[in-house]
């Protein structure tokens, strides 16, 4: 069954390579490029999992990840966080105060990997 996915993610090369690989998947991909247009198409789009990188122009993906738990959605959309911070404090930061419970880091993520975490989520 096809699920719709919203990708956040400013790189477009990056953005349409997770596009395919999900779409191949089967599944429906909303693309946003920052994190302002990003966190209005969560409401909009009601996706079953999110793709959000960190940092992004107008407002960065630690913006989106606020917004979330401010307003209470943080637990009902899947996260996978997406990033290029890979030192302990911004990590560990991500997970304890912006509530995320999945992340990939861009020096060691595969499309692969990508597809299995969202299969692991929704399916």
């Amino acid at each position: 069954m096809s699920k719709k996915i919203l990708v956040i993610e400013d790189d477009n090369i990056l953005q349409k390579a997770i596009t395919t690989a999900l779409e191949t998947e089967g599944h429906s991909i909303v693309q946003a490029f920052d994190g302002k247009d990003g966190f209005d198409k969560i409401d909009k789009e009601k996706p079953d999992l999110i793709i959000l990188d960190l940092i992004m122009p107008v407002k960065s993906g630690e913006w989106v990840l606020e917004q979330m738990n401010k307003t209470g959605i943080i637990d009902k959309y899947p996260v996978i966080v997406l990033t290029v911070k890979n030192d302990i404090t911004s990590l560990n930061d991500c997970v304890v105060r912006l509530n995320v419970k999945n992340y990939l880091m861009k020096s060691k993520y595969t499309l692969e990997k990508i597809a299995e975490k969202v299969k692991e989520l929704i399916g």
